[in-house]
């Protein structure tokens, strides 16, 4: 019995098994054909509803009719109580989804449904003005906008960005086409000015309104309207060929719309992205507009985390790409770049510190291989490049900026010690106009900070060496261009317009340095080894130009010295007492001491000399980096490098090119 139950029940389970295999086969034949299907049933069921939708629009538009006929008054009261009543363009045509399909033939079909008339690819110039004066009108009379030209102005404004403007008045089959430039200017320069106005308008939020706009009564109402505007915007920004006048007028008045992206990251990412590409091309409005933008967008609390740092990270690793080369042509924008970035990372000075850290700590990493006994000639030239001084610049330049504030002041050290460094590793004489650049840079940040660093000793070094304590030729009299120089050339060594250029610059940032510190109890003992020394250089040096040059700065000096100890006299207190001190110090210090008005005096003057120098440039053609290549000097300094690479950092090394090689930008972005 228990056998024959045994039996049954594998039988059973045999039969079951069958069963579910045969099962699974019929399905598994089954399930490809349908999933084949499903995109062929998905645009059906979408073609459906557009096509109930337009019926269930065009019975609504009956429905009004007739309830003018009925009922007049009762439509009336409608009319007045409810303006969106008769609006038949649905909240969803507006709706961009992340697929990227096209919206603005969507909408566009939606709005010639409801006015009843026959598909038209072209914008009509009518509709366009008015959709806008609707707007206009409604701010005249200080009322809300109404929600269907809003509607009708997006999507003119994302037609007109879907088309781009090299794309005006090219033969297409898509829907809302513009045919003329001027009625695509007129489109995207209005719908920037008037639509986040209207929207402010329309959500009863007053400009620069603390609360952000998702927090009022009727955002839903305009969710997807500002999420298609935001993508438009980008998208326009993004598109080839927009001219400078046009995209500065967009920028402008998009800083209106900034609250809006909040909730629309992707969008301010794209539109983030293009900024970027407007602040290093374009005229100077361009530049300045969108690094507006850009700031704007990076003020905490206007968009999401951590989109601040997406800001600053993308706005340092443009200034980085755009140093490669720093000559006559690119200073200006190099400039105004590093300005702008200064700048930007004052908006957040806690998220500031955090990237200023990384971005110092990979100069300290490259300055340490490049210290390191038997380092090659890669590792020298990720030091010796124009992209890293001028990233030292930037960094020293933003810690100077806000060195009040106790969060970046920290970094003050690091930096000089990444400068000193770098000195020290390039000590060969082709290499003074490094070290003048790198001593120029120390100076600034010591001055704005109020720390000591003993730069004289590098300065000091630069005058007492041999080099000039032999006779030039005086070859070209126009003084060299120091500031775009990182090497001398081997014609350069031999001119003297380019000796007295060194000694010169030595002499001023020697000036300089004593002049930020000639208001302090302790400069005579500071400047007496400094006299000595000059003492010294001055009967050392070839030709009377130079010594009297000297011999000013020494009567300077001496005279600087004698005025404040002539001070000191005067006060009952030791140094012991650092309030009183401090109070001394700040008092000499705004009444003025004599080195200090003398170094303004010759500051001002350099100044004039150097603009009216590059005005006298400005009309010369300037040798590119290819046509040096083409004259061997490339090749020279090659050999020069791999001299330099082969004495371990050595003090007779000669040095290589000015250019050297890029910073690697793949590895600054690793590292961040």
């Amino acid at each position: 019995m228990v056998r024959s139950n045994v039996k049954k029940t594998k039988r059973s389970v045999k039969f079951m098994k069958s069963g579910a295999l045969d099962k699974e086969k019929h399905y598994q034949k089954k399930i490809k054909p349908v999933q084949h299907s499903i995109m062929d049933q998905e645009k059906r069921r979408i073609k459906r509803e557009e096509a109930e939708d337009r019926q269930a629009e065009k019975k609504h538009q009956e429905d009004v009719e007739r309830l003018k006929e009925i009922d007049p008054e009762f439509q009336e009261y409608l009319k007045q109580n409810e303006p969106d009543f008769g609006d038949a363009m649905e909240e969803e045509l507006l709706d961009m989804n992340e697929e990227g399909e096209d919206l603005v033939a969507e909408a566009g079909a939606g709005a010639e449904a409801e006015d009843g008339e026959e598909e038209d690819n072209l914008i009509d110039e009518k509709k366009v003005d008015h959709a806008f004066h609707a707007l206009t009108a409604a701010a005249d009379a200080s009322k809300p906008p109404p929600l269907k030209a809003m509607k009708k102005c997006v999507l003119f404004f994302r037609a007109a960005a879907a088309q781009g403007y090299l794309g005006v008045g090219e033969a297409s089959t898509a829907a809302n086409q513009i045919k003329t430039t001027q009625l695509f200017e007129h489109i995207v320069t209005s719908a920037a000015q008037l639509v986040p106005q209207a929207l402010n308008r329309f959500l009863k939020r007053k400009e620069n309104s603390a609360k952000q706009p998702f927090k009022a009564d009727d955002w839903d109402k305009v969710r997807t309207l500002t999420r298609s505007y935001a993508t438009g915007l980008a998208q326009l920004l993004n598109s080839q060929g927009l001219p400078d006048a046009i995209a500065a007028h967009v920028m402008n008045n998009s800083i209106h719309f900034v609250d809006y992206l909040h909730t629309h990251t992707g969008a301010a990412r794209a539109l983030l992205k293009a900024c970027l590409n407007f602040v290093t091309h374009g005229n100077s409005k361009v530049q300045l507009m969108a690094f507006l933008l850009i700031r704007d967008m990076a003020k905490p609390g206007k968009l999401p985390p951590p989109f601040t740092d997406i800001c600053m990270k993308g706005m340092y690793l443009t200034f980085v790409k755009n140093t490669r080369q720093f000559n006559f042509e690119s200073h200006e924008s190099v400039s105004f770049i590093m300005n702008e970035c200064v700048e930007l990372f004052g908006v957040d000075l806690p998220s500031a510190y955090q990237h200023i850290f990384v971005y110092i700590r990979q100069l300290a990493v490259y300055l340490r291989s490049a210290l390191q006994s038997g380092a090659g000639e890669e590792a020298f030239r990720h030091v010796y490049n124009w992209q890293y001084i001028n990233s030292l610049r930037l960094w020293a330049m933003t810690v100077a900026r806000y060195n009040d504030e106790k969060e970046l002041f920290p970094l003050v050290y690091p930096i000089l010690q990444i400068a000193s460094g770098v000195v020290e590793l390039f000590p060969a004489p082709k290499t003074f106009p490094l070290h003048l650049i790198v001593v120029s840079i120390v100076n600034h940040l010591c001055r704005k900070a109020g720390v000591y660093v003993p730069v004289s000793s590098y300065l000091l070094r630069i005058l007492s060496s041999p080099e000039f304590q032999k006779n030039y030729k005086a070859g070209d009299s126009r003084p060299a261009d120091l500031m775009f120089m990182l090497r001398a050339k081997k014609q350069d060594m031999s001119s003297g317009s380019y000796q007295s250029s060194i000694f010169s610059e030595a002499l001023y940032l020697l000036t300089d340095h004593l002049a930020a510190f000639s208001h302090t109890m302790g400069f005579p003992e500071l400047a007496y080894p400094i006299v000595a020394r000059l003492k010294k250089i001055q009967k050392e040096v070839y030709g009377p130009k130079w010594s009297q040059a000297v011999q000013s700065l020494i009567q300077k000096i001496k005279a600087n010295a004698e005025f404040v100890v002539k001070k000191r006299r005067t006060v009952a207190f030791g140094p012991s007492d650092v309030e009183k001190v401090t109070a001394f110090e700040a008092k000499l210090q705004e009444e003025g001491t004599p080195l200090a008005k003398a170094f303004a005096k010759e500051k001002e003057r350099r100044d004039e000399t150097r603009r009216m120098r590059f005005q006298a440039l400005k009309g010369e053609k300037r040798k590119t980096v290819d046509e040096m290549a083409e004259e061997g000097d490339n090749d020279e300094s090659e050999e020069d490098l791999a001299d330099l690479a082969q004495a371990d950092g050595g003090d007779d090394a000669e040095s290589e090119d000015d250019e050297g090689s890029e910073m690697d930008d793949e590895e600054m972005e690793e590292e961040d």
